[in-house]
């Protein structure tokens, strides 16, 4: 298993004229060269390098979860 390392980050939207949270986490690379973004760099998180091969490569799927348990995990003790 391969990992990556993902951020948030933000970017300027023209048609709000404001910096915005993205709803995609990236790779450092794609943010910079795609997004043309700001990396949030406290946000890292380690992932398996198949989360970012969504339909934009190097980023997540919108509104990814990187502390998000899998369905079906279990989160007590009976």
């Amino acid at each position: 298993m391969s990992t990556v390392t993902i951020y948030q980050f933000e970017v300027y939207r023209i048609d709000s004229d404001e910096i915005v949270k993205s709803r995609r986490w990236g790779t450092r690379e794609a943010i910079v060269e795609i997004a043309h973004g700001r990396v949030l760099e406290d946000t890292a998180r380690e992932v398996d390098e198949s989360i970012v091969a969504s339909d934009i490569q190097g980023f997540t799927e919108r509104n990814y979860d990187p502390d998000a348990r899998p369905p079906g995990f279990q989160t007590y003790v009976r």
